[in-house]
């Protein structure tokens, strides 16, 4: 009688360290799942047509929120921006286009950068220079960006948005996870 007692309590204790390390499995999946999903990646919905071609109004798009943590933004980096409008905050995607401690001037529809063409072929011929028509010079933590809808698009040419501070980026777009209308 006391050996099955013994045995009794054995498989008992061994049921309970399953349940114990299940329970603790299930737990850290979901805390990484939290992780993964609150601070390295997001998605984002575009609205409006200031990046086509590369993105639609509609399209949910990845964005990898590490990134610049670790890395500063490059030029031509796809990136989704936090702006804030008086009391409201919104998410925009834009096109990196000049980096800090650089020069930036859109003349006669070409964009200089330090005096020198930039080599990137937007869709049309870009209309308004906007505050680009002088020089505008960053600071040692400012980027200047535009949509690549160049004509139809509010980017650091117009002075609610300007040059953008590196707080301001969330993350660098690295695909699009679900289409939306062309």
């Amino acid at each position: 009688m006391h050996m099955k007692n013994y045995r009794y309590i054995e498989r008992r204790n061994m049921m309970i360290r399953r349940i114990g390390l299940w329970v603790g499995e299930i737990a850290a999946a979901i805390l990484l799942a939290f992780f993964v999903i609150h601070v390295c990646v997001q998605t984002v919905t575009v609205h409006g047509e200031s990046m086509q071609p590369a993105y639609y109004d509609g399209d949910v798009v990845l964005i990898n929120k590490l990134q610049y943590r670790f890395s500063d933004p490059k030029r031509f980096d796809s990136v989704v921006l936090e702006l804030e409008n008086g009391s409201t905050t919104h998410y925009t995607v834009k096109r990196v286009i000049a980096l800090p401690g650089e020069t930036v001037q859109i003349s006669d529809g070409q964009i200089l950068i330090d005096g020198t063409p930039l080599d990137y072929d937007f869709e049309e011929e870009i209309l308004s220079a906007g505050l680009a028509a002088y020089s505008v010079e960053l600071d040692e933590n400012e980027y200047f960006v535009m949509g690549d809808n160049c004509n139809n698009s509010e980017d650091s040419r117009v002075a609610n948005i300007g040059n953008i501070k590196r707080t301001q980026f969330v993350g660098k777009v690295f695909g699009t996870v679900k289409k939306g209308k062309k």
